[in-house]
């Protein structure tokens, strides 16, 4: 028993081992997603290391998000932004002002006027870029905000299934989501917009 006890605790101590030295070699280290973690060098570029604490992605870019879906967001020396795969190679080039992690296989975007689109994973435009803000697909919709500053919902299509009527609208969570009206009230509305309580 004890010598099982004390090849548990070794092989502990060697797990530990790398993400330590790792850690040691870096100016920061972020949690890992999907088996990457970004790491920080001594200049403050970004780039990425394995569960062994092995540099795979160089420590090149200005910032990066996390990987989701397979790609992260990366932001080069010109301040655009694109994606990566998990070796690093680009897949959609650096040429947005902003983007946020893809979901659902859809990516928001922001151009150079400032309106928000949505891109799929070979970097093509889907959805153009016309929305005053956006956020992720969550259960086949997003938040977007129009012109006027009200937020609605759109499909995968791009088409306004939840008209834009609300202050605030939130990612549905199991049919479900919140919204913030004109007045500072709170709902619960469904996928048709349709509000099912009240608070």
């Amino acid at each position: 028993m004890k010598r099982i006890i004390n090849v548990l605790l070794v092989a502990v101590v060697l797990s530990l081992i790398p993400m330590s030295y790792a850690s040691a070699q870096w100016k920061k280290v972020a949690p890992y997603y999907e088996g990457l973690a970004k790491v920080w060098d001594a200049n403050d570029k970004i780039g990425f290391i394995d569960k062994k604490g092995k540099l795979v992605i160089p420590c090149q870019w200005k910032d990066t998000d996390s990987f989701h879906e397979g790609l992260a967001m990366v932001r080069d020396a010109t301040d655009k932004c694109g994606f990566i795969d998990k070796k690093g190679k680009v897949v959609s080039p650096c040429q947005w002002k902003w983007a946020g992690p893809f979901s659902e296989g859809l990516a928001y975007v922001k151009d150079a006027t400032d309106k928000y689109g949505y891109i799929n994973k070979t970097g093509k435009v889907v959805i153009p870029c016309q929305w005053k803000d956006a956020g992720r697909f969550s259960e086949g919709l997003a938040a977007v905000r129009d012109s006027t500053g009200k937020c609605g919902f759109i499909n995968k299509k791009g088409k306004v299934v939840i008209p834009c009527q609300w202050n605030v609208a939130g990612p549905f969570s199991k049919g479900l989501t919140e919204v913030k009206d004109a007045n500072d009230k709170w709902h619960q509305i469904d996928k048709t917009g349709k509000i099912v309580k009240s608070f």
